[in-house]
């Protein structure tokens, strides 16, 4: 796993927030790994943690995920997060507007660095 992050600085920051921030002591929450992978390997999503997650009730914040006037780039990494850990192709509003989430939008405007990070969450997930 350890080849998966994009550098030390965010594995430090994905440590950070697993070990102090969460206190999680498994790595088998597949859905909390990938997810804490993008915000850490984001310096901007990184900075918005912890209006991002509760921690200390254990859970994401999702009502303030998509209305945060983020970069094209933080967005789309925050809905793959978002996915990743929910299981759900779409965000409902309170409103009733749908936020739908595909693959194709999040992939089609990463730039480099941010599309190897997607992907690495992706493998992350994945991983039995």
């Amino acid at each position: 796993m350890k080849e998966l992050f994009m550098n030390g600085q965010q594995e430090e920051r994905f440590y950070n927030i697993y070990k102090n921030d969460l206190k999680l002591n498994s790595y088998a929450d597949k859905d909390w790994f990938s997810l804490i992978f993008i915000i850490s390997g984001n310096e901007r999503l990184y900075s918005l943690r912890h209006r991002l997650i509760d921690f200390k009730s254990k859970c994401i914040n999702s009502e303030i995920w998509f209305d945060q006037g983020l970069s094209g780039g933080e967005d789309r990494l925050l809905a793959l997060a978002y996915n990743l850990f929910t299981h759900m192709d779409y965000y409902e509003f309170e409103d009733g507007r749908k936020k739908y989430i595909s693959p194709l939008e999040v992939f089609s405007g990463l730039d480099e660095y941010n599309f190897t990070l997607a992907i690495n969450a992706l493998c992350i997930r994945s991983i039995d």
